[in-house]
């Protein structure tokens, strides 16, 4: 097992990965050694770095000898441009991070522009069951293989991807069993629930406009890159965590034990991020 650290900032690195976990997690997860750094948005455009930030984020991984791997959200037109200004510009500068995307945009982008650059498929590309309501009921991953699950893994590893990252699903078929090649990431301790482009923190900063629909194409000074706050729910008997325009939960311990033979990677997350 290798592990992987998802960072809001660069920033020194815990000789342990597991070190940012709760406690009540570090004796669950097998040792292994700190392999990457992850960085950037998995859910919102407005949230992707600049040149200058990701730059200090590869500058870090490059000073641990370990990879740098970029994250990019499900993207609208102006979006897409802004990855591929993005990653044109971090080469011009000698950074070629790891890119991981969550719309096939982004992949089509990728494979025509920048061939070389090594790409993973996002937690969105699962489209598996994840209803937090059902995550501590036991697992449900299954052994036998899913059709859906080996369908994806043979177009991903058509299109020259090199690895698929997800939460544990319900379904648990997903990763598969490691024999097509591609390389299977696990995302802990917070499991997305829900996740959409109407994002109630950036609409509550602009409340004198009074009209939601044209906050969405407004341009946002990101608030919630620092902020995240529980959401109290009477169907749950534990917290769901809002950060931006995502519902995240904590994965039950039954759910990560079910997955973790599958994965050959553990992106060990600090904190809800979007």
């Amino acid at each position: 097992m290798e592990y992987a650290l998802r960072l809001s900032s660069p920033g020194p690195l815990p000789e342990d990965p597991r070190w940012l976990c709760p406690s009540n997690w570090q004796a669950l997860l097998p040792e292994g050694p700190l392999k990457a750094i992850y960085f950037g948005s998995e859910f919102c455009q407005d949230l992707l770095p600049g040149c200058e930030e990701a730059e200090q984020f590869c500058a870090l991984a490059r000073e641990a000898g370990i990879e740098a791997v970029l994250l990019t959200p499900v993207v609208r037109a102006d979006g897409l441009c802004r990855v591929e200004t993005l990653v044109s510009d971090l080469k011009s500068q000698g950074w070629s991070p790891t890119l991981v995307f969550n719309d096939l945009g982004v992949l089509r982008m990728l494979r025509n522009e920048h061939p070389q650059i090594k790409r993973q498929a996002g937690r969105l590309i699962n489209r598996a069951l994840r209803d937090p309501r059902l995550a501590e009921q036991p697992s449900t991953a299954q052994t036998t293989e899913s059709t859906r699950g080996g369908q994806i893994r043979d177009l991903l590893s058509r299109f020259g991807v090199a690895g698929l990252e997800t939460d544990p699903d319900l379904e648990g078929t997903y990763l598969g069993d490691g024999t097509d090649g591609l390389q299977r990431v696990l995302h802990l301790p917070y499991a997305f629930a829900a996740s959409g482009r109407n994002c109630l923190l950036k609409a509550e900063t602009r409340k004198e406009e009074k009209n939601f629909a044209k906050l969405l194409s407004r341009p946002c000074s990101a608030p919630c890159r620092e902020h995240w706050h529980a959401e109290e729910r009477t169907d749950l008997e534990f917290p769901l965590w809002r950060a931006g325009n995502t519902l995240f939960y904590e994965v039950p311990r039954t759910a990560v034990e079910a997955h973790l033979h599958q994965a050959d990677r553990i992106v060990i997350h600090e904190r809800p991020m979007p």
